[in-house]
């Protein structure tokens, strides 16, 4: 796939879709392409994650206990690692050949620091998802004592 194409295909993704095209080609020009045979591991639950993966092609499978999910090309996975310093909270694994775009979290930030009002936007947009997160776990909590 060329440069180009994987601009489009990532600017169609949440929080490229909130940055101006040359922000996500300066992303896409410095990703790394990964190859990843079936059954091969991506990562696994605890381990230090500094970068996110875009899939390309083929399909992964995230597990977290025993609940699994499927991602296909298209997907961002492992989203928070632009943005912060965290753990793998799922295990990923190719469950056919599959390609990805590794995009390291150091790369994005300072993407962002040179692009401000996108900063502001990918923000404002990870702080509203944080506060829907956090309503939907209130109302279940509620739920919970009420029963």
């Amino acid at each position: 796939m060329s440069l180009e194409s994987n601009v489009r295909r990532m600017a169609g993704t949440r929080p490229f879709d909130l940055l101006p095209r040359e922000a996500v080609q300066l992303i896409a020009f410095s990703c790394d392409r990964r190859m990843l045979k079936a059954g091969e591991s991506l990562f696994n639950v605890g381990e230090p994650a500094d970068a996110a993966y875009f899939v390309l092609s083929g399909e992964l499978s995230l597990a977290v206990d025993a609940a699994e999910r499927r991602v296909e090309p298209g997907a961002l996975v492992g989203e928070t690692a632009l943005m912060a310093d965290v753990q793998r909270r799922a295990a990923a694994k190719a469950t056919e050949d599959s390609e990805l775009l590794r995009i390291p979290g150091a790369v994005f930030r300072r993407v962002l620091s040179e692009f401000p009002r996108a900063a502001v936007k990918v923000r404002a947009a990870a702080v509203a998802r944080a506060r829907d997160f956090v309503d939907q776990l209130d109302e279940k909590r509620a739920r919970l004592f009420e029963g």
